[in-house]
């Protein structure tokens, strides 16, 4: 297993990472939640090789990675500005910056703000904006029975929102758009953690799963694109929640190129591990001429 490691920017900023492979290509994976670490895509590790080489790493205030002080930090800008400082402390020349879920979120962000230091862009289970995660997060209630819906806006009400029975109905809510082809429970999905701190500064200040009212709540990504020149995948599951926005994504991204897994949902990753990775490999492959 690739060693543990960290690296310091400017400003005294250390973020965790793992890397594996030398380059002179580098793929660097920012991981969703927000907040998640990047244990849940280690498999990505097994893309590096003497050509390629892939680091994951924890945002700020993930894992041991370092936090601000101020909540407020947390916001998609900021993250893209922190890719931008860890590609100049890794020296990087050819990035290949893949984001996964909210970390697609910061990619996008990041291919608006630099792209010419871009080579490629992998967008994985994402969407591009806070009002398409609103979308999801009504496309999942609408699935749900009017039970389960009466008992999550009773639970909403008394705001129970670290209660067991709280959090073990979003699960339930959840499960089909977001690990519904696991049986079990993956080694990587079961190491990964998720910073409570980062993920309700961004997503929801109050708990409440289905509002999104954190920094996250006005930012929207579309807008940039039809400016986006840089080759790029879009890898989304079929059932995922977010499949209509990497739809979107694609169509609108004119180098973009569009694969949906068939027996995914948001965990491809771990559900179609095989064919996610090939998938990633043969686009980086077509990219950097093998």
């Amino acid at each position: 297993m690739a060693r543990v490691r960290t690296i310091t920017v400017p400003g005294r900023r250390s973020f965790e990472y793992v890397a594996q492979g030398r380059g002179p290509a580098t793929l660097l994976v920012h991981p969703g939640g927000p907040g998640l670490t990047y244990h849940y895509l280690r498999g990505l590790l097994k893309l590096a090789s003497a050509n390629l080489r892939v680091i994951l790493f924890n945002p700020r205030g993930v894992g041991h990675s370092w936090a601000p002080k101020n909540r407020s930090e947390y916001t998609i800008g900021n993250l893209a500005e922190d890719v931008e400082a860890i590609r100049r402390a890794f020296g990087i020349r050819e990035l290949h910056l893949l984001g996964y879920s909210a970390g697609g979120f910061v990619a996008l962000e990041y291919a608006h703000r630099y792209e010419n230091r871009l080579t490629s862009l992998l967008l994985c289970a994402t969407a591009g904006s806070a009002e398409e995660i609103r979308a999801a997060n009504r496309l999942m209630l609408a699935s749900v029975s009017p039970r389960l819906r009466d008992r999550l806006r009773e639970l909403t009400r008394s705001k129970a929102f670290g209660s067991p029975e709280y959090q073990r109905l979003v699960e339930r809510i959840a499960q089909p758009f977001q690990t519904r082809f696991l049986t079990t429970t993956p080694p990587d999905w079961k190491a990964t953690r998720l910073s409570s701190t980062v993920y309700h500064s961004m997503m929801t200040r109050t708990g409440a799963e289905f509002v999104v009212d954190g920094t996250i709540a006005s930012w929207d990504g579309r807008k940039y694109y039809s400016r986006i020149e840089t080759p790029s995948v879009v890898v989304v599951g079929k059932y995922d929640y977010f499949l209509e926005a990497s739809m979107e994504m694609a169509e609108r991204i004119e180098p973009a190129h569009l694969r949906v897994l068939a027996h995914s949902s948001h965990m491809e990753v771990l559900e179609q591990p095989r064919e996610f990775l090939g998938t990633l490999r043969e686009f980086v492959e077509d990219v950097t001429g093998g």
